[in-house]
């Protein structure tokens, strides 16, 4: 197998972005020629890192090329920045980066290597943001994958913004900074109120109302999908160890909860005691999103 580092200039960022891919090597007696220039196409796992953190993180803090090692199948972990994997049209010349994914990277990915475009061949997976993002790309194009795993991650539901729907993104930014703690965060504690980020990604948008009606709202996509019959196959683990301040695990639950009230049964949960929202969790959860892939 090999692993190497790519610099891709991408006109929907406006700019170059950095991903990491592994592939496997050829079999043994086998040319690269012949490996890489046969009819044969490689299943793909998608790795979305966490917030704060960028593709190295599943690198450094996972030993995922010797879990895929022997696996046929290419890994490819996209840099994000801090962006949510979502669309920010008003950030510098626009940095688009849920149509990078699916416009640029994916295209590039399947015409650069051996990687099958077939829908059954790829797979998502993501931690915390990465996870909410996994759920916002598997949701708004769940006939790109076959199964999706969003690691200690829930769909965020801004459901109690709905008396403000009609606020335009000015006059939501200025209530919300006058009072904060008014609305719950849906990461970390929600006492804290909602974060800038949080604040920022609401408010890119026209108004409240157009970004409540956004795959960015992944609670109300999640049963709309799972009420059209279109959702992926879920695999969705969580630690169930964090602190006071982490509140994924809980909202894991609770997701749960309404999702046997929508009748949605063919979600794969996992709660696992002894980890929290932490490396140490993506390291021991990693092998079964793997086996839950088939890859």
């Amino acid at each position: 197998m090999s692993e190497f580092s790519i610099n891709l200039k991408s006109s929907i960022l406006s700019g170059p972005t950095d991903l990491s891919v592994i592939v496997p090597g050829p079999q043994s007696g086998a040319s690269a020629k012949e490996f890489y220039g046969a009819p044969k196409k490689y299943k793909v796992l998608w790795l979305l890192h966490a917030g704060k953190g960028d593709r190295h993180d599943w690198l450094r803090n996972t030993t995922l090329s010797h879990m895929i090692s022997g696996r046929e199948v290419i890994a490819v972990i996209p840099n994000a920045l801090n962006s949510d994997f979502a669309n920010h049209p008003h950030f510098s010349h626009g940095y688009n980066f849920s149509d990078f994914f699916f416009e640029e990277l994916m295209p590039f990915i399947y015409n650069w290597l051996p990687a099958s475009d077939d829908p059954k061949d790829n797979f998502l997976a993501g931690v915390s943001m990465g996870g909410a993002a996994t759920w916002m790309y598997g949701l708004h194009h769940p006939e790109k994958f076959a199964a999706i795993a969003p690691l200690s991650s829930a769909p965020k539901t801004y459901s109690f913004l709905e008396p403000y729907r009609a606020f335009t993104a000015a006059e939501f930014r200025a209530k919300a900074k006058a009072d904060p703690k008014a609305f719950p965060a849906q990461s970390g504690n929600p006492e804290d109120g909602i974060h800038v980020k949080e604040l920022n990604m609401i408010t890119k948008y026209a108004t409240v109302g157009d970004f409540l009606d956004s795959f960015e709202h992944t609670w109300d996509r999640f049963r709309e999908v799972a009420a059209a019959g279109k959702l992926p196959k879920i695999y969705l683990p969580c630690g169930t160890s964090c602190g006071p301040t982490d509140k994924s695990s809980e909202r894991v639950f609770e997701f749960k909860e309404g999702a046997d009230k929508l009748g949605v049964a063919d979600i794969v949960y996992d709660f696992v005691p002894g980890y929290g929202h932490s490396f140490e969790f993506w390291q021991h959860i990693l092998p079964k999103v793997l086996d839950f892939f088939g890859i």
